[in-house]
């Protein structure tokens, strides 16, 4: 077996490692000839690689967004003060005639160590950095198409198309390979995080609420609260993304993706 069909067999080979799926049952949709010249297959190895590397660099484009959404990021240690049923915690009056009763709420803790506050809610930075970008003219499929041209029309030699197709591919693997660790990374993040049903409890005009004394507003008045939603019969105002307990990616944790709180 001469050199160039070595090539060809490896990039074959290397193509269909990357996507198992790329060659349909169906004889219409695959891109593979079931005979021709070393010339016509080199034609269909090329096709699939330049699919490929639209399709990888979409991928790197939304793991790249990814890592800089993922770094946006900083935890807001949270506990719950008060006891869910209601026997002691922050005195609340409904002012509909049952008198002044208990309720918990949630406040930012800064007594517990890290691990130990109740959830660590996910807070998204101002600065700019973290604002949205403006789209890229023509999108990302833009810069692979010029590439592409680049490609197909810089190696009329079959020699040299092999090699640049051994090229390509071989970059092809780098990339999977980082896509990869990425992936991982983010099912590690997911897997820990939670939403934490959350409800403000309280008249915002003042009406009724939690018994708050301001250090410069005189006698005691009504404010709002945020707290744990647990009740059956509504849904909550708020579904806060966080890290409940000591869960942290790349542990076990304690819920499953996306679990609620009970």
């Amino acid at each position: 077996m001469t050199r160039r069909y070595r090539t060809l067999a490896a990039a074959v080979t290397v193509a269909l490692t990357i996507t198992p799926a790329v060659a349909s049952a169906d004889d219409d949709d695959s891109p593979w000839p079931d005979s021709g010249s070393a010339a016509v297959q080199v034609r269909a190895v090329r096709n699939v690689v330049a699919e490929l590397e639209r399709k990888v660099e979409l991928m790197e484009w939304s793991a790249a967004r990814y890592a800089d959404w993922e770094g946006c990021l900083h935890g807001v240690p949270v506990s719950e003060y008060g006891d869910p049923d209601r026997q002691f915690g922050y005195a609340y009056d409904e002012r509909d005639g049952t008198g002044l009763g208990h309720m918990p709420a949630l406040a930012v803790d800064r007594r517990s160590r890290d691990g130990k506050e109740d959830y660590l809610f996910l807070d998204f930075a101002s600065s700019s950095d973290c604002r949205s970008r403006p789209p890229l003219p023509g999108g990302t499929a833009e810069p692979a198409s010029v590439a592409q041209v680049a490609h197909v029309t810089s190696t009329p030699d079959p020699t040299s198309k092999l090699r640049d197709l051994e090229r390509r591919v071989r970059r092809l693997k780098r990339s999977a390979r980082r896509l990869s660790a990425a992936s991982e990374r983010f099912d590690e993040w997911e897997s820990c995080v939670s939403w934490v049903p959350v409800t403000e409890y309280g008249d915002p005009d003042g009406a009724f609420g939690y018994l708050f004394k301001g250090a410069r507003t005189p006698g005691w008045n009504y404010r709002p609260a945020l707290a744990i939603d647990r009740s059956d019969w509504d849904d909550p105002d708020y579904m806060f993304l966080a890290f409940v307990g000591g869960d942290r990616p790349g542990q076990t944790c304690q819920n499953e993706p996306g679990e609620a709180v009970d």
